[in-house]
């Protein structure tokens, strides 16, 4: 379905009483994303995905990638489909977007859940002084492909048991298309490169440290923390600096619950489903507070 141009996809709960679910995905990725998810939280739950500006069927929309933008993209279809207060979920670039929400829009916003992003962003990286704007964004300049349909499954379900390989190859499958005759024999990003770059300029303006000092709701912040690296943080690495840094923000914020899962990957709504889900139900709970 599609309302002011932004994709998105609607599922009527069947039970009204619980707290809508606005989930938004991360960069290159698009709705489809949240599908494992989806499963794990339910039918009663209603549950709106979308395909944010620059991705998906959303991807020609006017190119202003600023997360303000984005967020606004947002409120107004939560408006427009009668939502409000929901519950807002970011995963990594879209929890920038969740968090900006949650914070300047609060009217809309029951609770926020922000899954590996949206509390640090590239703009940390950069205020720490370690590396240059061109140089970060050669680090996060993404491969161009072609990528094999092999090359695909190596990358997403290296951690995958084989009953969930299917739920999972489903959820990115739009994040690909194929090209040439053979439908099955290569593949490139559905954003592209260019775009993907021009959302990501965007994206290094945005610092998330006014909008967690300003919100107000009930937000969780899940921070996934690799098995290897959870005995100390590398000086060197300036993503596990910047995930440290979290702890600092939010101190003596009441409002904000900070997690780290430990052997958790960046795609957890992926990987971890279920976990995930019965977190979002707890922040999506009419009873739910800032408790761990």
């Amino acid at each position: 379905m599609n309302a002011h141009s932004i994709a998105y996809r609607f599922q009527q709960g069947l039970d009204p009483a619980l707290t809508p679910i606005v989930l938004l995905h991360g960069l290159s990725q698009q709705g489809d994303f949240w599908h494992p998810l989806i499963g794990a939280l339910g039918p009663d739950y209603t549950v709106l995905t979308l395909d944010l500006r620059g991705h998906g069927d959303s991807r020609d929309l006017v190119h202003d990638y600023q997360i303000s933008t984005i967020a606004q993209d947002v409120v107004e279809l939560i408006s427009q489909l009668g939502l409000a207060p929901a519950c807002v979920v970011g995963h990594s670039w879209g929890a920038a977007v969740a968090l900006h929400l949650s914070a300047q829009h609060e009217q809309f916003v029951r609770s926020c859940v922000l899954l590996d992003g949206g509390a640090f962003t590239p703009a940390n990286i950069l205020a720490l002084g370690w590396v240059t704007l061109d140089e970060l964004r050669r680090e996060l300049t993404p491969p161009p492909g072609p990528f094999s349909q092999a090359q695909l499954e190596e990358h997403y379900l290296a951690w995958v048991e084989p009953e969930e390989r299917e739920s999972v190859m489903n959820a990115i499958a739009r994040t690909y298309t194929p090209i040439g005759q053979d439908p099955d024999s290569a593949f490139v990003t559905t954003i592209g490169v260019e775009r993907h770059m021009q959302v990501l300029d965007a994206f290094f303006y945005y610092n998330p440290d006014d909008d967690l000092r300003a919100i107000s709701v009930p937000t969780w912040i899940l921070i996934a923390v690799d098995l290897p690296k959870s005995e100390h943080v590398s000086k060197n690495d300036d993503w596990d600096a910047v995930k440290a840094g979290v702890t600092a923000k939010v101190r003596g914020k009441s409002n904000i619950a900070l997690q780290h899962w430990y052997g958790a990957l960046h795609d957890v709504p992926l990987y971890w489903p279920q976990r995930v889900a019965s977190l979002i139900s707890h922040a999506a709970s009419k009873e739910g507070n800032n408790s761990n």
